[in-house]
């Protein structure tokens, strides 16, 4: 647990908030920057890095923070743009090097066609030489301690890209100079946490796998170990553990790490009057009993929930107690959360959630809007917040678990059974707390009847009783503009009619289901979609069309591009009485069109909420982290991804 108390000290997300952005010299950014990173909140640690270059423009640290914050969370390829920049300025220094030689060493890693595997791996060990060749080894006697330390790591990276790549004797040839480093560094007195690993690495690679583990362990232990440096060397030392037959070897190495304990949860909310007997108050103090057992036996240290009464609020208190991260998730405005969900004619249970959300490291809104009766809001949220745990889960190699206090049951939309199938179809078991245990061990419980499960509402709030009701339905939007439509010339204005649009229809009609809306005007289009794949598929396949088509026709050298934006939410469907038809409007469809000013031409741009729903169940498509970026018409800053598919085969 020291671990944890040292991670969480300060509140960085506080520190950032406060940190005038205007006055902070470029070292404040940096020290903040780094200390992200160190606990592995990378998004933000790009974020900060990114707003200490806007006022200290081509400060070398900074961009080289801001490419290792989006290498660690994910982003290889949009770091390798801002490496490759400083290399082509002129920056020789082995940091940039083995910055830029890691994002290709991920590219390599995540790329799924031999030629792309081939090309990023030659250009990963490329860099990683480069790097290393500021001082020869065989200088290695007369050189400067300040010199080897610059040394290590390029070596055993260079070592392990050759293992790796099916060149054993190279690797090791490698791995063995990377030991002699760590022991002459060693015998000067220095033996910092990446030297152990080094050496660690270097000793799994040679084929001494007790003496490696041992390493790892103490090194995993130390007090100055941060838990993105262990995600990080964890990673690595599996990767050369999964090459050998033996599968003990794997086993031993993943032993000798600690994981930082990511933890999603779900439950019974606790009963309220006339509620059928499934979590009365009586049961609260064992179900927290059993929550504190589950999440030691889980060593939890972050954790994912909404924060209804109930299951969801005493997780929440749990993890608090325990010092670990919390992640709160709600479907829609605060106050009426509490009348749905929260407040309950006994016990302190809004109290409870106004603690619980001061507590929180973060608090996210599925909407602000209202509820309006409508419980698909409750299964959208459970996406989200699994989304935001898969995608935790992937920025520090961990699989994440979760954890219910459930009766079994199927339950109601946005349920707890809802969310465990979805669960299971994409991750693990999810370790459940058995609702009906908890109940028979109460004395004089009685027996015990099912009904829904999870975050579901006890009733409307008053207001929704009231006046017209007009609903919602989750639906995912795409807003796409062509970029260079005015190079066009007039007379040529028919052709690129008919070709766009005559695309697009040709696109739609190979679809498994057509978008609910689709309407265009000039070079502009918009498509609102039931099916999230199917608008994944469309948003592709028009990048391409015009990315890759020919528009010689059109008298125009450098071709089109289009720019694209994709959003998902809760937005109403009313009959537009000037197009005579259904339409969709609201402040989702809003922000899906304040993206597509921004996006780069070529590309598709997501919001997070997209990037969460991909996270997990859709495995042909993929996402990088581009920044929080300000959108059009000053409609706020918000967290940007870019789309491609899987693998790596589509250049940005």
């Amino acid at each position: 647990m020291s671990q944890l108390e040292k991670r969480l000290s300060p509140n960085l997300r506080l520190e950032w908030k406060l940190l005038n952005q205007q006055k902070a010299s470029s070292i404040e950014f940096l020290s903040l920057c780094e200390k992200m990173i160190e606990v592995g909140e990378f998004l933000l640690a790009h974020d900060v890095a990114k707003a200490g270059l806007a006022k200290h423009k081509k400060d070398r640290k900074l961009s080289q923070k801001a490419a290792h914050a989006l290498s660690k969370a994910g982003s290889p390829m949009m770091a390798t743009k801002i490496l490759e920049e400083l290399v082509a300025g002129g920056d020789r220094g082995v940091e940039t090097h083995s910055l830029l030689a890691s994002a290709y060493k991920d590219l390599w890693e995540y790329s799924t066609d031999l030629q792309s595997k081939k090309k990023y791996g030659e250009l990963a060990i490329a860099r990683y030489e480069e790097a290393y060749s500021t001082n020869s080894f065989d200088n290695l006697r007369t050189s400067q301690q300040q010199d080897l330390e610059t040394q290590y790591y390029p070596c055993i990276n260079i070592a392990f890209m050759h293992f790796m790549s099916g060149d054993v004797e190279k690797g090791r040839e490698s791995a063995d100079k990377a030991r002699q480093i760590c022991e002459k560094l060693k015998e000067r007195g220095t033996y910092h946490y990446w030297i152990q690993v080094t050496e660690a690495e270097a000793h799994l690679l040679l084929g001494s796998i007790d003496e490696a583990a041992g390493v790892y362990m103490e090194a995993a232990s130390s007090k100055e170990a941060q838990t993105s440096q262990i995600a990080s060397t964890r990673k690595q030392a599996l990767q050369i553990a999964g090459v050998y037959e033996d599968a003990e070897v794997r086993e031993k190495i993943s032993l000798a790490f600690p994981k930082l304990g990511i933890v999603a949860c779900s439950g019974h909310l606790i009963d309220g009057p006339g509620d059928s007997r499934r979590f009365p108050p009586e049961a609260e103090a064992e179900a927290k009993r059993k929550i504190e057992e589950a999440l030691e036996e889980m060593d939890a240290n972050c954790g994912y929930s909404s924060a209804a009464c109930g299951t969801d609020i005493l997780f929440l208190e749990t993890m608090a107690e325990r010092g670990g991260e919390t992640h709160v998730f709600l479907p829609f405005a605060k106050q009426e959360f509490i009348e749905t969900s929260v407040r309950r004619s006994d016990g302190n249970w809004v109290d409870r959630f106004e603690k619980v959300l001061d507590q929180a490291t973060s608090v996210h809104y599925v909407t602000r809007e209202g509820y309006n009766g409508e419980d698909s809001l409750f299964s959208f949220c459970n996406e989200i917040m699994l989304g935001f745990t898969a995608m935790r889960g992937r920025g520090l190699d961990e699989t994440p678990k979760l954890l219910t206090f459930w009766d079994g049951q199927r339950g109601s939309t946005g349920g707890t059974g809802e969310l465990v199938d979805r669960w299971r179809a994409n991750f693990n078991e999810p370790v459940v707390i058995c609702a009906n245990e908890v109940l028979s061990s109460l004395a004089g419980a009685g027996s015990s009847s099912s009904s829904t499960g999870g975050v579901s509402p006890a009733s409307p709030p008053a207001e929704d009783k009231r006046g017209k009701q007009v609903s919602r339905a989750v639906k995912v939007m795409i807003f796409a503009d062509v970029e260079g439509f005015s190079k066009v010339p007039e007379a040529l204005t028919p052709v690129f009619v008919e070709k766009f649009l005559g695309g697009v229809s040709g696109m739609i009609e190979s679809l498994s289901k057509p978008p609910a809306f689709v309407n265009t005007w000039g070079d502009s289009f918009f498509a609102v979609f039931d099916d999230l794949d199917d608008a994944l598929n469309l948003a592709m396949q028009l990048r391409d069309y015009f990315s890759k088509g020919d528009w010689s026709e059109l008298d125009l050298r450098d071709g089109l591009e289009v720019r694209i934006s994709m959003h998902a939410g809760p937005v109403y469907e009313e009959f537009d009485p000037v197009l005579q038809r259904r339409n969709f409007f609201g402040q989702h469809v809003n922000q899906a069109a304040r993206i597509e000013p921004i996006v780069l031409p070529g590309s598709v741009f997501v919001s997070e909420i997209m990037a969460a729903l991909l996270s997990f169940g859709h495995d042909d498509f993929d996402f990088e982290y581009v920044g929080n970026l300000e959108l059009a018409k000053n409609y706020g800053s918000h967290p940007i991804y870019i789309l491609q598919r899987t693998g790596y085969k589509d250049s940005i």
